[in-house]
This record gives structure tokens, C-alpha cells and sequence, in this order.
């Protein structure tokens, strides 16, 4: 880099953030420095260009993930609740011995309240 480089040069980022495309052009011609960081970041560029389909492809495989998964969430609720409830009551009724018994349920008894068999 020549001297009246050096004075008028203020760096890649600056110089790519203030001046327009004409003059960043015609500074990258006469600016070493500058032209190969502008190359790195070509580079960079194509490569992130390179890597947005797999990007966008797993972002999308992670949103149907996601939706699967709350799905299955909430049908596991929706089904397991109602049966756990059953069970809470089935358990209540027999710690409270709120069953019905065989006699209730119209099942033939012996004296005892043992189910009778001829």
C-alpha cells in the first residue's frame, strides 16, 4: 500500500460502509489491503448463499417437529385426562366403598352376600 493509500484508506469496513459502488470499486483497485478482504468476503458470502437451502430445509424439518410434537401433546392430554379422572373415581368409591354390591347389581346372594351358584 503506497502512502496516499494509507491516508485516504480507513479501513474495509468504513470504507465499504461509506462510500457508494462506484467509489468502493475504484478503491478496491487501488487499495491491496482492502481488495483482499473484500475477496474473504465474497468467499463468505457464496458460502452462506451455499448453505441457505440446507438452512431453510432444517429450520422447516424443526417447525414440523415442533408441530408434531405439541399434537401428540395435547391428543395425550385431551385422551388421558378424561381417564385418569375414571381412575380417581374408581379409587374414591373403593377407599369409600361406594360400590355397589353383588345384590345391588341384581347377581343372586347367598345369606352371607357371596355371590350364589346353583
Amino acid at each position: 500500500m503506497n502512502e496516499e493509500n494509507k491516508k485516504t484508506c480507513n479501513g474495509y469496513e468504513a470504507m465499504y460502509t461509506f462510500l457508494n459502488d462506484e467509489d468502493f470499486k475504484e478503491h478496491l483497485k487501488v487499495c491491496e489491503e482492502c481488495a483482499k478482504e473484500h475477496a474473504r468476503m465474497q468467499r463468505v458470502s457464496e458460502l452462506i448463499q451455499e448453505a441457505k437451502p440446507y438452512i431453510k430445509e432444517k429450520q422447516k424439518r424443526r417447525t414440523i417437529l415442533k408441530s408434531a410434537a405439541a399434537f401428540f401433546v395435547v391428543a395425550f392430554a385431551t385422551l388421558s385426562i378424561p381417564l385418569c379422572m375414571t381412575g380417581i373415581n374408581v379409587y374414591d368409591d373403593l377407599v369409600a366403598q361406594n360400590s355397589l354390591t353383588a345384590q345391588e347389581m341384581g347377581f343372586p346372594v347367598d345369606e352371607y352376600g357371596f355371590l350364589y351358584v346353583e
